[in-house]
Formats: C-alpha cells, structure tokens, sequence
C-alpha cells in the first residue's frame, strides 16, 4: 500500500518554500504554541472578568494589563524586565507643582499622601463634591455620613414608598421597643393582618389605620427588615433631605453618599487640593504622588540637598542624571548606580553600595535609550531553585507512564524519602561524618525511602492485580499522615524538635547539607569541564576520527560547563541556589540512557507499549511493574531528600504541599520524554515563580496561572486543536504513539 502522505488543496507541489519549511519544523513546536495558545487564552479570561464585572471591555486597557501580568510573570521567574530610567520628563507634574510654592523635604510626603488621596476619589469626584458642597455650605460631616448610609437603602426600596412609611415608622418608634417589636412580628409572621393584630396595632400606633391590610403588611415587611431603630433614622434623615430641598435619587444626593464612602473627613482637604491641581492644570495626581516620592527618595540619597525642591529639580537634578544612572521601578522604587555608564550593577531599592561593582548584585542593568534591560539574578536562583523537584519528580512519574503503569504517589514518596533523608541528616548516629559522606548518604537515605514506598503499590499491582491508581492515592494519604504523627508524636518523642515552636524535626548538621554553588571553587568548575570535554570526546572518538571537525563540539561542552558554573556562583546572591540542579541534570541523563540505552530499560519499554508481545518474548512482565514504580518511588524520594537537605534543612508536616501532584502535570507536559523534563519543569517553576508578583502588579486574581496552567496541559494533550490553530501537519504514527500515557495503567 502505498504511503499515505499530508496534502494540500493542490498537493505537495503547490507548496511554497515557506510553507514546505513550516511544514517540516513546525510538530517540533507544537509544545510552544500550546503555550502561546494558553498565554492568549488568558488574556481572553481577563478582558471576560471586566466584562463581567463593569459590563464592558476597554481593549487598549485590557492589552496593556495583559502586557503588565506577563512583563511580571517573566520578572518573577526568570528575573528579566524592561523599566523607564529616569530623566528630566519624569518630573513634570512634581516640577509644576512645586514650583507653586516652597516645600522641604517633609512637605514632600505630605503633598504625596494628598495627591494618592486625589488620586483614589479621583478628580471628576472631587469637582462634583465641591459643587455640592458649595451649594450646601451647612452640611455637617455628620450629616453627610448618615445620608451616606441613607441614600443608597431608601432607592433600593423606593422613596415614594418609604415616605408613606414615615408615619407608621415614627409612631412604632414612639412606644416601647419590645412592644413595636412584638406588634410587627406577629402580623409578619403570619403573613396576614387579622383583625385582633391590626387592632392591637391601631391602639398603639394610630398611623395604622391609614394602611389597607395589603400595604399594612408589607410596609411592616420593609420595617422588619430595616430594624424599627435604623427605619426611623433613615426616615430622619429623608426628613433632612427634604429640607435641603433634594430628594435621595438626585444627583446631589447620591454625590452626598459617595462623599460619605470615600471618608468625608478625607474629602474635604482633598477639594482643596483638587482645585490646587486644576489651577496648576495638572490632571494626574498618581503621577505627581510617584514624582514627589521619589524627589523625596533622591533627598534621602543625598542627591538633591537643596532647601526648596523645585531648586533641586531645577538645578541639582540634571547633574545628578548625567552622573548616575536612575532606574523607575514599580511601587515607587529606584535602582541605583552612581555611575554614568550604560551598564552597570546595581544594588536594590534605592540604597547604593560602596563599591558599584558588587560580586553579589541585587540587579544588572544595561541601558538603551530612556529605558533599561533588568536582570535579577535573586528571581532566577528562586526560579532554579523551585524547579529542581518538578523535574525529578516528573521523572517518577514518567518513569511509570513508561511502563504503562499511573503512578500518582509521587506526593506519597515524597515525604517518605524527605523524612527519611531528614533523619539521616540530624540523628547522632551520623553525627561527625566528614561531609563527603554524609551528604551522599543523606541522598542515598532519600532514595532508598522512595524506592520502598513506590515498590509497595508496585507488588500489589503485580502479585494481587490491585490498580495502582488506588494503591498510590491511598498510600498518598498514609504517608502524609504517617509524617504528621511522627512528627507530632510527644509520647513517645520520636523525630520532632521538643524544643521548636511549630511542629518540625531537627535541623539537619551542617555537613549534611548540600552545598551552594557559590561555594564551589573555580578549579573544581575547571576540572568539571575538562572531564565533560574529555568525556565527550572519548565517547564520540570514531565520529571525530571521519570529521575532524566534530572534536569542536566536546570542547564548547566544557566551556559552556565552566561558563555556566561561574555565572551560577555569581547569581546565587541570597545562597539559596544549591547543588541539587546538578544532580537534577544527572537524573534526567540517567534515566534516558537507562530506557535508551539498557536491556532493563527497553524490556521496561516494551511492557508499557504491549504486555503480552514482552511476556512472549520472554521478559518478566511482572518484576518489570514493581521495577517502574520502585525506580519511580526512587526519584521522587530524592526530589524529597534534595528539598530536605538543599532548602528547608529539616522535615515539616505536609511540607511538600502538591509537588507530586504537579509531577503529574510536568511528565504530560514533556510527553514522557526525560530529555524534555527539563524546559517542561522549568516552564512549571516559572508559572509559580511569578504568579504573585502578576496578581501584584496586574490586580488580578493567582488563579489566573491555574488556568493558564489547565490550558498548557489541555493543548497538549489534545495537540489536534492546536495543530488545527496553527496549521500543523497532522501528527505521524510516532508522534501519536509518543503522546500516549499509562493506558495499561488505566486499563488495570
């Protein structure tokens, strides 16, 4: 049979170049646009919930907070972002304000709280309210504060309605409260005005008697739900609006109550400075509050000194700009290098080291025109450092799906492994151990836990045929809990800290955890690169023997190797990068040569891809299952002992909170595939990495990136839709063969 080949509306020949060569890259990228797809997506749900929430969408304002959540994303992980330097224009608004009158540096918070003040009542408020005001220059603050309360629970019920209540409110308020009380709940409660309840109201209260039995009953509704108390001060003060000449669905009444919410006493300083700002025609009072804060920090830096602000702005400021370099951070903050280069290291917030080369940067900037390329080397150690276990753990479970096996208690392996590498780490039988001994041992103690705990649903599964979907979720639980008590355990004490305030055990000892990468020495960097460049080029011997030119590619390994050691060392400025993303390079390496390039591996393979073709070749079907979940069990359990031993440095109850659940997530998204573990974990670690700094800076909600995240995992495992979106070829017999997963596992 001829092979069945993907055409066009006019076959293969019609094809364009460009298009014959996006039809050869593109199912490599299939991943990426899943991705992009998502990104879009997301922003689609955010311009959804302003629909929803304001019944109409601004798309220009939509796009630019898009453009802010993702900027933050991309700062919180991998710590790059794009900010304004300062310059002369940033000061416009404070220029033309304080060139109004004198202000020191103590008047420069002042006038910033008034302008925030400004900014969140807004300006078009503030010139109706003093409209108002000016009409009814009497009002109290009082008043208006009860007309707040007022106005707004009079039109939900109606004026006209409420008035007609008036009477029959005051004379219930005129007799005893309990009494009033009494008289309402009965007729209310019945639903009903018999005669025996209206005549017992009409003797307390002869206001009744102007009602029919219908409105009688549900005006004591209305009066019920108010409380009798507040109804009466509510008709009070429609009573004050009516003597002002307004009713509560006016304008001016309603501008009365959005005075009251915005803090009246708040209001009226505001007005003042609002009307400032009209005749200065300043129209935005956020801008000026950012601008007089910073001139504020620029004096706290000691960068302007002159008595009067505006004679800084206008005389200091522009030496102070050829001669520094000035960056404008959200919230207010500034980065600074007292240096006119255009790059340079900087130090965080607005505080300026002795030395502006520092060997441990809060920042590093170059500079392009008015804006500036920021990179923060603290996001990406936390992004590095977050990623490890994802990727480790994601390779337990791809491990599983390998097999054909569900393996969903990575979580479970988790803490068996981190416990028992935090044991291993504080208990007085490994005290003294040189650390090249008892680091290694902690990570052995880790995996050995792991492997354990992954083999008990591996056994049932093989020897009893109980479904290791079940098997694992439940070991999940017992192993949480198991840790809990442990832990929590007083009577007897068995590896809690007696002596810490929330339930923990002790820390590991310091030659038992792992090392930083800023401890490592640059010769052992060296000898690091110049194994991997001999190692490479052994391996690769006879390749590089027929093209010579192949001996370039071991020795740009090493390099790079050396290259990235330095630049890790240098980007661990809070310590918290350890050695773990090395050992995390070395699982994913071995547990692709171990499916690719081992006999254990390819049986392993072959029962996941068909059982019973592996059991008539021979292969033991069942030690290849309790195999799959063991060596699952043993790399989640050193994601546990590297969590342990690399960041937390002891074993806390429910410390793990999801990892093993998001394996899950990672080994869908890399397919499997170990070798593409490592950009599907770090793509993971970013999304959390920078979520709360996205929520920050954008106002949106966290569960943005769990959506965002939902949709990644749903494009890829339903790549068609994307292959349709993008107009990707439809995907061959090995592409569809690869993104299969644990379909025996699902089978039982």
């Amino acid at each position: 049979m001829a092979e069945k080949t993907s055409q066009g509306p006019r076959g293969p020949a019609a094809l364009n170049p460009l298009a014959l060569r996006w039809k050869k890259i593109s199912p490599r990228l299939v991943p990426v646009m899943a991705l992009l797809t998502a990104l879009i997506m997301g922003m689609l749900f955010m311009m959804l919930l302003t629909l929803i929430r304001t019944g109409g969408v601004d798309i220009g304002a939509e796009l630019n907070k898009t453009g802010t959540a993702y900027s933050a994303l991309l700062e919180g992980s991998v710590g790059v972002v794009i900010n304004q330097m300062m310059t002369a224009d940033s000061f416009n608004e404070a220029r033309a304000f304080l060139a109004s009158g004198t202000f020191g540096t103590r008047d420069l918070n002042r006038a910033a709280r008034s302008a925030t003040e400004a900014a969140e009542i807004g300006l078009a408020n503030l010139r109706q309210f003093a409209q108002v005001l000016a009409a009814y220059p009497d009002l109290t603050d009082e008043q208006i504060t009860a007309f707040g309360e007022t106005v707004p629970e009079v039109n939900q019920i109606g004026e006209a309605r409420f008035r007609t209540l008036i009477p029959l409110i005051n004379g219930l308020n005129s007799i005893d409260r309990a009494e009033a009380s009494a008289l309402v709940t009965a007729i209310v409660d019945a639903g009903l005005v018999t005669a025996e309840a209206r005549t017992a109201l009409e003797t307390a209260v002869p206001a009744a008697a102007e009602f029919s039995d219908s409105d009688l009953l549900s005006g004591l509704q209305v009066i019920q739900s108010e409380g009798i108390v507040r109804a009466g001060r509510l008709a009070t003060s429609i009573d004050e609006l009516a003597a002002l000449g307004l009713q509560a669905d006016s304008a001016e009444a309603e501008a009365l109550a959005a005075m009251a919410r915005a803090d009246v006493t708040k209001v009226r300083p505001a007005i003042e400075f609002a009307a400032t700002l009209d005749s200065l025609n300043i129209t935005d009072p956020a801008a000026l509050s950012t601008q007089l804060r910073l001139v504020r920090d620029l004096y706290d830096e000691e960068l302007l000194t002159a008595e009067n602000a505006i004679d800084g702005l206008n005389n200091e400021l522009p030496g102070v700009l050829e001669n520094n370099q000035v960056i404008l951070r959200p919230n207010n903050q500034i980065f600074l290098s007292r240096s006119p280069a255009p790059a340079a290291v900087l130090m965080g917030g607005a505080q300026t080291p002795d030395d502006p080369v520092d060997d441990r940067p809060e920042a590093v900037f170059l500079r392009v025109g008015n804006q500036a390329l920021v990179f923060l080397p603290a996001n990406l150690e936390n992004w590095l450092t977050r990623t490890i276990p994802f990727v480790i753990a994601g390779l337990a479970v791809a491990l599983g799906f390998k097999a054909g096996v569900f393996n969903i208690g990575a979580e479970g392996q988790l803490y068996a492994g981190g416990t028992l590498a935090a044991w291993v780490g504080f208990s007085p039988l490994f005290s003294g151990l040189p650390p090249f001994i008892h680091i290694p041992l902690v990570i052995v103690a880790g995996i050995v836990g792991g492997l354990l705990w992954g083999a008990i649903p591996g056994l049932l599964k093989a020897y009893t045929g109980a479904h290791e979907v079940i098997n694992t979720i439940m070991l999940n639980f017992i192993a949480i809990l198991l840790v809990d008590w442990l832990i929590k355990s007083e009577n007897p004490l068995l590896i809690g800290d007696p002596t810490a305030s929330t339930p923990r055990t002790p820390f590991i000892v310091d030659g038992a955890t792992l090392p930083n990468f800023d401890t490592i020495p640059f010769g052992l960097m060296l000898v690091a690169g110049l194994a991997l460049a001999l190692w490479g080029w052994w391996s690769n011997r006879e390749r590089i023997k027929a093209a010579p030119g192949l001996a370039a590619r071991p020795v740009i390994m090493g390099v790079l190797v050396v290259i990235g050691g330095v630049f890790l060392a240098w980007a661990n400025v809070r310590g918290a990068l350890h050695i773990g993303l090395l050992i995390m390079f070395a699982a994913v390496w071995l547990t692709d040569w171990f499916l690719e390039r081992t006999t254990p591996g390819f049986e392993l393979r072959t029962v996941g891809s068909n059982p019973d073709a592996a059991k008539y070749a021979g292969m033991n079907v069942r030690l290849n299952v309790v195999l799959a979940l063991a060596l699952g069990g043993a790399l989640a359990g050193l994601a546990g002992a590297i969590e342990v031993s690399g960041v937390q440095l002891n074993m806390q109850p429910f410390f793990f909170g999801g990892i093993g659940f998001d394996a899950i997530a990672v080994a869908l998204l890399a397919r499997s595939n170990p070798r593409a573990m490592i950009p599907a974990g770090l793509l993971w670690g970013a999304l959390l990495s920078g979520a709360g700094l996205m929520q920050t800076r954008a106002n949106i909600s966290i569960d943005l990136v769990k959506i965002i995240q939902a949709l990644i995992i749903m494009f890829i495992a339903a790549d068609a839709i994307i292959r349709y979106l993008w107009r990707v070829p439809e995907a061959s017999d090995d592409e569809k063969q690869a993104a299969l997963f644990a379909s025996k596992g699902w089978g039982g």
